[in-house]
Parts: C-alpha cells; sequence; structure tokens
C-alpha cells in the first residue's frame, strides 16, 4: 500500500489481484464487509448497513485496546467503480463524536486489466492538523491491516 498526505488529504492506493466487481461488493456487502473491515485481531459489529445513495451505516470496530464506533452517510454508490461518504467518529448510541473531525472519502476502483485492480482511497479532512491528528493515530498501520484482511478475503471469493 502506498500513502501520500496532500495538505488534508490522506490518500491511501493499493493494487489488488482481482476484479473491481468483487471489491465493490467487499465494501458494499454486509457480510463481506464485517468479515474484513478492521486490523488484524480485530473485529466488526454491524448495527445498520445501507449502503447506497443517501443510504447510512452505524458500525463497531472491537480491538484489544477497546472500541470505535463509525457512523457513515452515502453521497454516491456507483458499482463497481466508486464509493463517496462522509464519515464520524461516534459514541455507542450512533451519535457523532463532536471531538473529532469527520472525513469525506471517496473510494475508487481502478480495473487495471481483467486480473488486477487499483484502490485508491482519498480522505479529506477539514484541515492539515486533522489529517495529521489521523496520521498519529495510526491510521496508515491501520489501513495496511485492514487491506491485508480485504486481500485474504477476496482470495475466497
Amino acid at each position: 500500500m502506498s500513502i501520500k498526505i496532500d495538505n488534508n488529504k490522506i490518500i491511501f492506493t493499493r493494487t489488488f489481484n482481482t476484479s473491481a466487481e468483487k471489491l465493490f461488493n467487499a465494501y458494499t456487502d454486509e457480510q463481506l464487509f464485517k468479515a474484513w473491515f478492521h486490523p488484524e485481531g480485530a473485529s466488526t459489529e454491524i448495527f445498520k448497513f445501507n449502503v447506497q445513495d443517501g443510504g447510512d451505516a452505524f458500525f463497531a470496530i472491537h480491538t484489544p485496546e477497546g472500541t470505535s464506533y463509525t457512523v457513515t452517510e452515502y453521497k454516491q454508490v456507483k458499482a463497481p467503480t466508486t464509493i463517496d461518504y462522509y464519515d464520524y467518529f461516534a459514541d455507542s448510541e450512533g451519535n457523532r463524536a463532536d471531538n473529532m473531525a469527520g472525513m469525506h472519502n471517496i473510494i475508487t476502483f481502478n480495473q487495471l486489466n481483467k486480473d488486477e485492480t487499483e484502490i485508491e482511497s482519498v480522505s479529506v479532512l477539514p484541515d492539515a492538523q486533522s489529517a495529521q491528528q489521523l496520521l498519529d493515530m495510526g491510521v496508515e498501520a491501520g489501513m495496511n491491516s485492514t487491506f491485508d484482511n480485504l486481500e485474504k478475503l477476496v482470495k475466497t471469493l
């Protein structure tokens, strides 16, 4: 995985040996998402999962260090190329956390050839300080581990 910082943007890129459709489904099918969307040694619990234009989701990621909650609002979901959404840290009831900036995420699935797809995930934060705060929290290691889980999953599909 490569990571690039551009002021208030964090851009993750990784190539997978599978189709854009399978990767897109891993993000939009509840059972598949639950199986991979967390770092190694963690688990995902889904309370709401409505991945479509105007839809939303609420889920928890349980790690040995604790639990984090996320609320997601989907702007555009276009199979199998794009997922455009906003996500926010939340409390256990699904209320947005006021002490952390939300972020606008645009995930693009670029089919390179019949056997390879590149995911580009662009996270846009309110300012460079918010982007740095996420990096300081270990988002790069977390994304690497999460994408490792995705890679293992797509090999089984």
